[in-house]
């Protein structure tokens, strides 16, 4: 079957399965490298996106290069991309382009929970990437874009077309949790916190998530305390 006509049949499959469903207290585990397995995500786009917040939190001892999320439309594979390259390195994409942040500080693999926001506005083009609630100095990357409704948004995955082409050693092993997206740039003090309520209604919201697992992914209660 056709790439098309095959994401054609799924969409058609999940509009009845997907129900909002609150994963407060839950992690998704992804237990080993694949070609097959994540989240499919559905968020909520009645128009596109000129800015956005992201977020979410990880905990891997992976090493080599993951992708924690993926957004593709069917002109871009790269809507938006969050990959991890190597344990002081991220990649960033927006609207096809890239650029890299390297991280300093306690990298240690597996040592502990990671808290990620990724932030952009088309309109400056600035882009900023919080970790563990500190930001990393701005940067700009595709001024002037506005983001497709039509996103396939992955997370475990890295899309090289429209909701496929999967490569195992880009697939995330470990486990993820609070992920989060918003049509809006919050201000520094919501990043640091994420303080719920405090902030507008996301279009992608972990307590009342929209979401179907593919492949061997688990949805295991959290530990008690992060070790963030």
């Amino acid at each position: 079957m056709e790439q098309s006509r095959l994401w054609s049949f799924v969409f058609l499959g999940l509009s009845g399965a997907l129900a909002q469903t609150s994963l407060d207290g839950k992690v998704f585990v992804f237990p080993s490298p694949s070609t097959n397995t994540y989240v499919l995500l559905k968020p909520n786009l009645p128009e596109r996106l000129h800015q956005f917040t992201a977020c979410l939190r990880f905990y891997t001892d992976l090493t080599r290069e993951f992708s924690l999320l993926s957004c593709s439309s069917k002109n871009r594979d790269n809507e938006i991309l969050l990959l991890k390259s190597s344990p002081t390195v991220y990649n960033v994409y927006v609207g096809g382009n890239s650029l890299s942040y390297t991280v300093t500080g306690n990298t240690e693999q597996g040592s502990h929970w990671e808290d990620i926001c990724m932030v952009w506005n088309s309109t400056t083009g600035i882009i900023q990437l919080w970790v563990n609630g500190l930001a990393l100095p701005r940067k700009g990357l595709s001024k002037g874009y506005v983001l497709k409704t039509d996103l396939v948004m992955l997370l475990g995955q890295d899309q090289d077309s429209y909701g496929g082409a999967f490569d195992q050693q880009q697939s995330f092993v470990g486990e993820m949790a609070e992920v989060y997206l918003w049509d809006t740039v919050l201000p520094p003090a919501q990043l640091r916190r994420r303080q719920r309520e405090k902030v507008p209604t996301p279009l992608v919201d972990w307590t009342a998530l929209n979401f179907e697992t593919k492949g061997y992914v688990v949805l295991e209660p959290t530990f008690e305390t992060y070790n963030l």
